[in-house]
């Protein structure tokens, strides 16, 4: 089925979003790839299963957007429908890390923080399409300082708050938790949001520790002593533990200095960690899955949907035939914002072509091959019935991205 001949949202965003009713639980099964700590999907799970016990606690800790029911299906054949799932990173102060955040986080701000989501930002923002047949993934990083504009969302004593034309994206946590964020990025992008993910700092600390790092490359030094105190030295890394989370969060010195950079730092590690965890290295390893199994369960907060082990399995199932070259990675299109030169602002054109790629199941990255063209088709013999083979879309040069079986170095002047 093609997004656009899906359902709609009532209002005015609606091109590729779908009605949300208790009568959807098909898609709740859709949903299970969390984790995807951008793409953290097969293997959790494939390790999924074996933690069934630890699902409670993720039921527990769960959070139902807006609309959804609780209840995951008795299905037994994932849809062969598309599947958004938004994960969002947020600067959370957290009693475990007060020693490493020292500066920025202490006792009394992680103690504060402990029950709310109220002065925190959702910094990080990764939105993840998975196509239909035949599959393939692609995550749409949000930049921080987009200036867009944020619905009515509910805050933590139930209000309603007022709509906004103009808010910064990473604004929208702190305003009504994680269903906030989700609803902002379905008004930003017109795609439904199937299912959302939450990670800290510290989550993210965990997770990479739980595969042994991810090996990166380096083209040009990266000096940030202010802020995450960043000192990379060209060359490769297997970054782990912190020094992982200060790569994911540097921006000075890397590049222009500014959110676009960083997340051209994101999208390389990303391609990394996919080459890592479908690696025979990774999947050969139980005790590397498991660890990986139970610090996503330790450390992710989820939407409901996403709680259910059996459709975890489903939902991997289904990614594990995506080969690595179409895991694809992309910024979120922008232009410079014109009330202030330090934010940007959606690029609605170039967002438009990115959709009709989504609704065409096109490549937006690969590399065609020289020789599909070599001898082409004679137009008699093709079917005028006939759907053409996914072909590719032809980005503007203002789209930042990159195939997961690039391997990529960071700080690499005209890096995409």
């Amino acid at each position: 089925m093609s997004s656009s001949s899906k359902q709609r949202l009532r209002g005015p965003v609606a091109r590729h979003t779908k009605l949300r009713s208790p009568s959807i639980g098909r898609r709740i099964l859709k949903g299970a790839a969390l984790a995807i700590s951008a793409v953290l999907v097969a293997t959790v799970g494939v390790s999924g299963y074996v933690y069934g016990d630890y699902f409670g606690t993720l039921k527990e800790n769960s959070i139902t957007l807006e609309g959804q029911d609780t209840a995951p299906p008795d299905v037994d054949v994932l849809p062969n429908e598309e599947i958004n799932i938004l994960l969002a990173g947020v600067d959370k102060c957290e009693l475990e890390w007060v020693d490493t955040f020292a500066g920025r986080c202490t006792e009394e701000m992680a103690k504060a923080q402990e029950d709310t989501f109220q002065s925190q930002l959702n910094d990080v923002n990764m939105i993840v399409h998975i196509s239909p047949e035949p599959r393939r993934l692609t995550v749409i990083s949000v930049p921080r300082d987009m200036i867009t504009a944020r619905p009515s969302c509910t805050d933590e004593n139930g209000a309603e708050t007022a709509p906004t034309e103009a808010a910064m994206f990473n604004s929208a946590y702190s305003t009504g938790g994680l269903p906030c964020v989700v609803k902002t990025a379905e008004q930003l992008t017109g795609l439904s949001i199937d299912h959302a993910a939450l990670m800290t700092w510290g989550g993210v600390i965990d997770i990479t520790d739980a595969i042994g790092g991810v090996d990166v490359c380096v083209a040009q030094p990266i000096q940030d002593p202010e802020h995450t105190h960043l000192d990379l030295a060209a060359g490769n890394h297997t970054l782990a533990g912190y020094t992982a989370l200060q790569f994911l969060r540097v921006r000075h010195g890397v590049g222009d200095g500014s959110d676009l950079s960083r997340i051209s730092n994101q999208q390389v590690y990303m391609g990394a960690l996919v080459r890592k965890l479908v690696s025979d290295e990774t999947l050969s390893d139980v005790g590397a899955l498991l660890r990986l199994a139970n610090a996503v369960v330790k450390n992710a907060t989820v939407s409901s949907g996403l709680t259910d082990p059996m459709a975890m399995v489903e939902i991997a199932s289904a990614l594990r035939s995506v080969p690595v070259e179409d895991y694809e990675f992309i910024q979120f299109p922008a232009v410079d914002y014109a009330l202030d030169a330090n934010r940007v602002a959606p690029d609605e054109e170039t967002w438009q072509q990115i959709m009709a790629a989504f609704d065409a199941n096109q490549s937006l990255l690969a590399q065609e091959d020289p020789a599909a063209t070599e001898t082409p088709v004679p137009e008699e013999t093709v079917s005028p019935t006939e759907t053409p083979a996914p072909g590719q879309v032809e980005l503007p040069s203002n789209i930042k991205g990159s195939n997961a079986d690039e391997d990529l170095c960071s700080n690499q002047e005209a890096l995409f």
